[in-house]
């Protein structure tokens, strides 16, 4: 017995379920599965009023930090010798990647709001412009066969007069983008000290402490932005450090992981000597990269963050 129901819509998915739009002959059905429970609402199609869709505004911002971060993920690659692990970190770098690609291939997001006599109902599964112009284009046809099509005396609609503006809001954007300028001129004088005194095992345990730090303020920046900070400049520098992070990630766990082979080989052995660890050795040009590109993100940052604030 064939389906009294046809899709409209995709499945709208999140962690904790899907929502989906279906088509009968004279109503939609709203489905809201939550994993354990569905629930269903009805909406006659002679009762809607209107289909309000609201486009909403990028997340470029988001989908490019996206995009390196996955990038210095993969990265790691190059910092293990194990097979596995760097089929690890390819394989999982590439289903993050892959996530900033399919939102941007989606399209524009929006909102809709469906409106009939008596209620108003956010449309979850309707969350594209591309889904909003579908369903718009079919709910049309039937919703005008329903309810008929207004004549034009009945469209018109008289101006309303003017109304004043409401007062401007002006929020100042926030310090945090300076503070991590100013913790990455702290690193860089960290990173290059414990190069020039391998002896002073304190900068290191510094760094331990002050490194994570840095990613955990660009996740904060990045999502205090919308709607609070207008500058552009200083954020690119932000996402630019994120590859500068992820190469030195590789770094600092290339170097712990020697430090724990060396740990273990002195238990077998039964050597009881200390074994310090240096997260960026003086060998090579690694950490001569790390603190070179903090030094100059730093400053970079600071200038344009004053630069940008005054203008």
């Amino acid at each position: 017995m064939p389906s009294l129901y046809t899709k409209l819509t995709p499945r709208s998915r999140t962690a904790g379920g899907y929502t989906q739009l279906w088509l009968a002959p004279d109503h939609i059905l709203l489905v809201t599965n939550t994993r354990f429970s569905e629930n269903y609402k009805r909406f006659s199609i002679v009762d809607i009023q209107a289909i309000v869709v609201t486009e909403l505004a990028p997340r470029i911002v988001l989908q490019i930090v996206m995009i390196l971060a996955a990038l210095a993920w993969m990265s790691l690659w190059f910092a293990v010798d194990s097979k596995f692990a760097k089929f690890f970190f390819e394989l999982t770098g590439a289903l993050a990647l892959l996530w900033p690609i399919v939102d941007i291939a989606r399209g524009p997001r929006c909102r809709s709001v469906l409106h009939t006599r008596v209620s108003v109902e956010r449309l979850e599964p309707v969350n594209r412009l591309s889904t909003a112009r579908h369903v718009l284009g079919v709910l049309r046809p039937m919703i005008e066969a329903a309810q008929g099509i207004l004549a034009p005396s009945q469209q018109t609609v008289e101006p309303a007069l003017p109304e004043p503006p409401p007062p401007e809001l002006v929020s100042k954007p926030g310090y945090v983008p300076e503070i991590i300028f100013g913790l990455f001129l702290v690193n860089a004088f960290l990173i290059w000290a414990s190069v020039a005194f391998p002896k002073i095992q304190e900068l290191s345990s510094m760094l331990l402490s002050t490194l994570p730090v840095e990613f955990l303020l660009l996740v904060v920046a990045f999502l205090r932005r919308k709607g609070r900070d207008a500058r552009v400049i200083i954020y690119v520098v932000l996402a630019l450090a994120i590859i500068g992070i992820g190469f030195d990630v590789s770094t600092a766990a290339r170097e712990v992981f020697g430090w724990f082979l060396k740990l273990q080989d002195n238990a077998r052995t039964g050597d009881k000597s200390v074994v310090f660890i240096n997260l960026f050795p003086a060998i090579g040009n690694r950490a001569k990269i790390a603190w070179s590109w903090r030094a100059a993100a730093g400053v970079i940052g600071l200038a344009a963050a004053f630069w940008e604030r005054r203008k």
